[in-house]
This record gives C-alpha cells, sequence and structure tokens, in this order.
C-alpha cells in the first residue's frame, strides 16, 4: 500500500514538472550547458536522463522572469551548470543501490551556475554568477524532488540573471 502511495504521487508530482516545463516557454535564444565534470557526473551517478530535468528547471526559471522582464533584442543568454548536487536520490542511484529511499535518504544538493548576457555580435556583456548548497541537512529544501535544492538555486540564479538584463539600455 505505501508503495503504490508513493508511486502515486511521485507520478503526480513529475505531472506538475512537466506542464509547468509546457507552459513556460524560453526564449530561443538561450542554452544551457553543462561543465564536462558534470557532465560525467549526470552520466555515471545520477544518470544521463537527470541533465533534460535540469536543463528543463533552467529554461523554465529563466522563462518566468521573462515574463516579468523581456530580454532586450538581440541579446542572448547562455547559461553554464558548473557543479549540480541533488537533495534525494534519483532513479539511477536508486536502482544503483537499492538500501537508498527516495524519501528517507537526503543530501546537501544544490547548483552553482554562471551565465553570460550576449549582445548579437556575441561579445559578453555581463556574466552572472550564483551558487547555492546549504551547510546543513535542515537547511535544505523539503521537497522531496531530487532536485529541490537545485531548483532553489536556478531559480535564484534565474532571478538575478534578468535583474542583469533588464538593467540594460533598452533598443
Amino acid at each position: 500500500m505505501y508503495r503504490r502511495l508513493r508511486t502515486l504521487c511521485v507520478a503526480i508530482g513529475a505531472s506538475l514538472l512537466l506542464a509547468q516545463a509546457a507552459f513556460a516557454e524560453p526564449s530561443p535564444e538561450t542554452t544551457v550547458d553543462f561543465d564536462p565534470a558534470v557532465t560525467t557526473l549526470l552520466q555515471k551517478a545520477y544518470g544521463a536522463s537527470e541533465a533534460g530535468v535540469l536543463r528543463s528547471a533552467v529554461l523554465t526559471a529563466l522563462a518566468k522572469e521573462e515574463r516579468h522582464a523581456a530580454i532586450p533584442d538581440g541579446v542572448t543568454l547562455k547559461v553554464t551548470v558548473r557543479k549540480v548536487a541533488p537533495t534525494h536520490p534519483t532513479m539511477k542511484q536508486q536502482l544503483d543501490d537499492p538500501s537508498l529511499s527516495p524519501v528517507r535518504t537526503k543530501y546537501l544538493g544544490g547548483a552553482d551556475l554562471v551565465g553570460e548576457v550576449r549582445d548579437s555580435k556575441q561579445q559578453v556583456l555581463a556574466t552572472v554568477s550564483y551558487s547555492n548548497f546549504p551547510d546543513v541537512l535542515p537547511a535544505g529544501s523539503p521537497s522531496l524532488d531530487p532536485w529541490a535544492d537545485a531548483r532553489v538555486a536556478i531559480d535564484s540564479f534565474a532571478a538575478k540573471l534578468a535583474t542583469t538584463w533588464d538593467k540594460l539600455p533598452k533598443t
């Protein structure tokens, strides 16, 4: 019974995240890349599909910010995820180690990102860095989402990046 309820909760949560991503249309001038070390970590430890989850989280956060402050014409954004860690085990981690609990196992998760705001000639107008990893477990997100703390960092990063592009001269 408990497993069915847990599976149902995970399915509902995943559906909500997918719906959120579907309604948030990111700017086509935005790219999200991963540091080579992060790419390796995603492939070997967390699961290659997690790159798509994280990319979607970044694009969704930026799209939300863009609704409040439009990106100026001719400006592009390049975001690089330099470091990332889950708050709870990813599906691959759970499959690799069945002793991990998606609810009870908790890590110090978070993300470190850098974003470049570029003009139409691809010259860097501004660079924004943001990193957030809780110092202790109780300071982390209470969400059961494996990327809960990373999403907190991503949302704060997107707000900081939006403040930067909003200060650019309007053309």
